[in-house]
């Protein structure tokens, strides 16, 4: 068994959705949601259906759109006029990164979209009934992006019980997946200092994944605020993070490890 430390600072720019729980998970003219029957984000910043309203970032230049059909979850790029936009930078090796969250935060899934046509991305997706806030990560090479959450409803509306979360203190630091066991160590989780992160991983050594060694998601508990951070070059996975409001939050550490990826989650409480 090999130990591996990774030493990391990590500053989150925390990026606040200005939608409320209920509006983000009932739809309304800020967010679209999908209904299928069958079925029923930048590094340091957060990007985001009713079905006749496709319009969820009104302060961006980009608008995005989630919709889902069957297995597959189809986002719908377009500029403040309605044209088709694909016009971006490639973000650690992909043009776009599509971060699906259940409202319970049990279920998180990290995506890579293929363009299909000018403007119009699809990746396949295995999702249980639920509700979902998928958040769409590109970096535009011209013009303004904000990423917000956009609700996906899989399963009727009618069957679908409210799940939000409630987050409760961590009670273990130590996670383990197929043999591998990540602790996360912290000095502090304030709001007034910068968080100092040290991932002791066992069982394997990280590989590199997307052009880095690791990739942190965070979402409040309202799924409202979002960051997907990666780490600086170098040899180890050196992140820099700063919350700015207090609260319960849900962590994903993503490591490469043996040729496969895991996402270790922690609940993380920031104090004042």
């Amino acid at each position: 068994m090999k130990k591996w430390i990774g030493s990391a600072i990590v500053y989150l720019l925390l990026v606040i959705g200005g939608y409320s729980a209920y509006a983000f998970f009932a739809g309304d003219n800020t967010d679209s949601t999908h209904e299928n029957a069958s079925h029923g984000g930048h590094e340091e910043e957060g990007h985001g259906e009713h079905e006749e309203d496709h319009d969820s970032h009104d302060d961006s230049d980009v608008k995005a759109a989630v919709e889902l059909e069957e297995d597959k979850l189809t986002v719908t790029l377009t500029d403040q006029s309605g044209n088709a936009m694909d016009d971006l930078k490639v973000n650690h090796e992909k043009l776009m990164h599509l971060i699906v969250i259940s409202e319970d935060l049990e279920k998180f899934q990290h995506l890579h979209p293929e363009k299909i046509e000018p403007g119009m991305f699809e990746a396949q997706a295995d999702l249980e009934d639920s509700m979902y806030a998928a958040f769409v990560d590109i970096t535009p090479a011209e013009g303004s992006y904000e990423t917000k959450p956009v609700s996906v409803m899989v399963g009727q509306h009618g069957d679908h019980e409210e799940k939000h979360a409630q987050l409760k203190p961590e009670t273990s630091w130590t996670k383990e997946q197929n043999g591998y066991k990540v602790t996360l160590n912290a000095d502090n989780f304030s709001v007034k200092e910068n968080v100092v992160l040290t991932f002791d991983i066992e069982g394997g050594e990280p590989e590199n994944y997307l052009g880095a060694l690791g990739h942190v998601v965070v979402v409040d508990e309202a799924l409202e605020e979002f960051i997907h951070v990666h780490p600086r070059e170098g040899e180890e996975p050196v992140f820099e993070a700063h919350f700015t409001q207090p609260g319960m939050y849900k962590l994903w550490a993503e490591f490469k490890l043996n040729g496969e990826v895991y996402a270790f989650p922690y609940v993380l409480e920031i104090t004042e």
